[in-house]
């Protein structure tokens, strides 16, 4: 089988999937993407790699990369209706920035902030071993005053009691 015959083979949400794997998309970022679980992403993927004989995703996109345009494109039957129907897949809606994602955004909010919204605001893997650091430090903080403040409540509950008592 030729490699433009296996391309053929290709189902549009595999040739999805590997447009996204050529943009550099891990699976969960395809996963989201789509709107689908990362198991089928993964699905999608070995079926598209098996069709084409490539050895890994990375090989796949750039034979579907490389081919010309018109094999590229998905068969006319495979085409979404001019009307979607009712598994068309509509685009979301971003939720409005809340008013502390837009304050960290302008680098308004302190150095605690900003590392409080780290987490939401960046990849876990481009956070870096000083962000890592600081969270723990953070978090470590975090624990140590929770601890004093019950130690505290407790030496003052141990006081009332004791003047109860007398």
């Amino acid at each position: 089988m030729t490699e433009s015959e296996a391309l053929a083979r290709l189902t549009p949400r595999e040739r999805r999937c590997l447009d996204l794997v050529a943009q550099h998309y891990d699976t969960g970022q395809i996963a989201a993407e789509l709107g689908i679980s990362v198991a089928t992403v993964n699905g999608y993927l070995a079926d598209a790699r098996r069709k084409l004989g490539a050895r890994n995703r990375k090989e796949a996109a750039r034979m579907l990369g490389a081919a010309p345009v018109a094999s590229r494109e998905p068969p006319i039957a495979d085409a979404p209706s001019e009307h979607g129907g009712m598994f068309e897949r509509v685009a979301p809606v971003p939720p409005p920035p809340t008013l502390s994602a837009a304050r960290v955004e302008r680098g308004s909010a302190g150095w605690l902030s900003r590392l409080l919204y780290l987490e939401r605001t960046t990849e876990p893997h481009r956070v870096g071993a000083r962000g890592r650091t600081l969270m723990i430090v953070g978090l470590v903080v975090a624990m140590c005053a929770a601890l004093a403040m019950a130690v505290v409540a407790a030496v003052g509950l141990v006081s009332i009691f004791a003047s109860l008592r007398s």
